[in-house]
């Protein structure tokens, strides 16, 4: 199945001896031609992270592969994950567009228009951190083609994996050479590293590079926004959904993960040469095992995020919410939203039943303690069959979107005067693609507008209604203009695209108390502006202070 999509992806694309070719430090590499633009996939900018590099700092990739030419059509392999299989479903196109998956997988992928081929003016980089949880997911997987973006923001998209699941994340004891986490987010880092030494290469501007992420992948911008070692590599930032009340493991909390990962492989705590012995598939079954492990009871939402960055003091200072609040991050121009229904996926996902009163009491004294009973009051539920609707909006409240309009508005108390915030409403018209996640059908949840980000459903013969089409290039546009100048209403001499179908364009006013805290809503048959959205059950929130581990 997957082969059969990789096959349907390339259907009309040059990946012969006439494609283009660029020339790195590396050598030569020779593209694929698409209408929309230029395509070079599987770019290594990390040695492989296998045998002693297995949980070690990312090594820079070094290695010339020239006088011979690299050819640029095949994606590298996709990290390490279950749910990719040959047998497997993937309704959404999450999976390696080839089907590979292996341990040697720090590669990126380029997509440009037509016109860096014979232009010397360099183009701005949109790059983009793909979501996941932290656990799964890739760069090269077809719903996050780069070739439409690209074409109609008219810039350079870079998309790019980065370690997963306790490959990437694994905090172990004290032992010799005892993993210390976080290699995900230093293979980020890596990979900016590679963008501003070789963008140039493939018509990019290492000045004027924005990082988007989505999910997991706008957890990790926000990090890049709040440690030093990322300083340098972008200007400009676009976070899609940032799970901000999801916090991040402390590091007793990663490593009581890592010993009862360990002990799952018959491993003593902290031997990583026992730990290092196991298979790829030794280590993905123990993984999964780990998925129920209660690192800290009290922190029960960390378990939706089993793998992932924790707080080391370097990488991660503290969570991401009191950061912001306290102004300790890099002040930039930011795009941040979220989507109405955010949390319905997992609340219908871990609850498959209806759900009772005295279930959703519950649910609510496990997971907020003594302020439970408050917030059961502030949302008031009516009596009903199923309490499941109600805990979903009270959940994506206090996840997703007020801890967004918090972080929003301090970035905005601590001098940053250009925030712009969206809210995303628009149920997509291709419900076959939740597959079994049939409670997703009509309403929109988490990850629903990244069809439309990238405008990929036509590669897996998905037609995008004429009104859908409209609102993704609306979102083109104002992401293009962004990337160009650092306004999504302003443009500059490089025009984004003229394919770009959209008349009548709102202007998105920046966030703050002038204009009345107006956010875009990017939904069909046109965008609106919507002035203090859910503002009673945020400020409910922010009263209750909730965000951050210390609460």
């Amino acid at each position: 199945m997957i082969l059969l999509l990789f096959t349907t992806m390339i259907a009309g694309i040059s990946a012969t001896d006439d494609g283009p070719v660029f020339h790195t430090q590396y050598g030569a590499v020779r593209g694929m031609s698409v209408d929309e633009g230029v395509i070079v996939l599987g770019l290594p900018f990390g040695e492989p992270p296998v045998g002693e590099l297995r949980w070690k700092a990312p090594v820079p990739y070094n290695t010339p592969w020239s006088p011979g030419v690299r050819d640029g059509s095949v994606p590298g392999p996709a990290c390490p994950r279950h749910g990719c299989g040959p047998t497997d479903s993937d309704p959404q196109h999450v999976c390696p567009r080839d089907g590979r998956l292996s341990e040697d997988c720090l590669y990126l992928n380029v997509f440009a228009p037509h016109t860096v081929l014979n232009s010397t003016a360099k183009l701005p980089v949109l790059f983009w951190l793909h979501g996941g949880g932290f656990n799964t997911g890739t760069g090269s997987a077809l719903c996050y083609d780069g070739r439409f973006l690209a074409n109609k923001t008219n810039t350079v998209v870079v998309t790019t994996n980065y370690r997963l699941g306790a490959l990437g994340f694994l905090v172990a004891g004290k032992g010799k050479d005892a993993a210390t986490g976080n290699y995900g987010i230093l293979d980020q880092i890596v990979a900016l590293k590679w963008v501003q030494e070789n963008i140039g290469d493939f018509g990019g501007d290492k000045n004027h590079v924005t990082v988007v992420g989505q999910s997991a992948g706008s957890d990790s911008v926000g990090i890049h926004m709040t440690n030093n070692r990322s300083a340098g590599l972008f200007e400009k930032a676009i976070m899609l959904s940032v799970p901000f009340t999801i916090n991040h493991k402390s590091r007793a909390e990663a490593t009581r993960l890592g010993n009862h990962f360990a002990r799952l492989l018959n491993c003593s705590h902290g031997d990583m040469t026992c730990v290092r012995s196991k298979t790829t598939e030794q280590l993905l079954d123990a993984q999964d095992k780990c998925g129920n492990f209660i690192a800290n009871p009290l922190r029960l939402f960390e378990m939706f995020v089993q793998w992932g960055p924790y707080i080391d003091g370097d990488i991660l200072a503290e969570e991401l919410v009191d950061r912001f609040a306290k102004g300790q991050f890099r002040k930039m121009p930011f795009i941040i939203g979220t989507v109405t229904e955010e949390a319905r996926p997992y609340v219908f996902g871990a609850f498959t039943n209806n759900m009772s009163r005295l279930e959703l009491d519950g649910v609510a004294v496990a997971f907020l303690g003594g302020k439970a009973e408050r917030t059961i009051r502030e949302y008031n539920p009516p009596k009903t069959s199923d309490y499941r609707p109600y805990l979903s909006h009270a959940v994506t409240d206090w996840v997703f979107l007020c801890p967004t309009r918090n972080a929003s508005r301090n970035a905005v108390l601590a001098g940053v005067p250009d925030v712009w915030l969206f809210v995303f409403d628009h149920s997509w018209s291709f419900k076959h693609a939740w597959g079994d996640s049939t409670y997703c059908d009509g309403h929109v949840c988490h990850g629903e507008n990244v069809p439309f980000v990238f405008q990929t459903p036509p590669l897996a013969n998905i037609s995008l209604t004429a009104e859908e089409q409209v609102m993704a290039d609306t979102i083109a546009y104002h992401y293009g203009n962004f990337a160009h100048t650092g306004n999504p209403n302003k443009h500059n001499q490089h025009l984004v695209s003229s394919n770009i179908n959209v008349t009548n364009i709102l202007h998105w006013p920046k966030y703050n108390n002038a204009n009345l805290f107006t956010i875009l809503n990017i939904t069909t048959p046109e965008n609106t502006l919507v002035q203090n959205y859910r503002q009673e059950k945020c400020d409910f929130w922010d009263r209750e202070n909730v965000y951050n581990r210390g609460n």
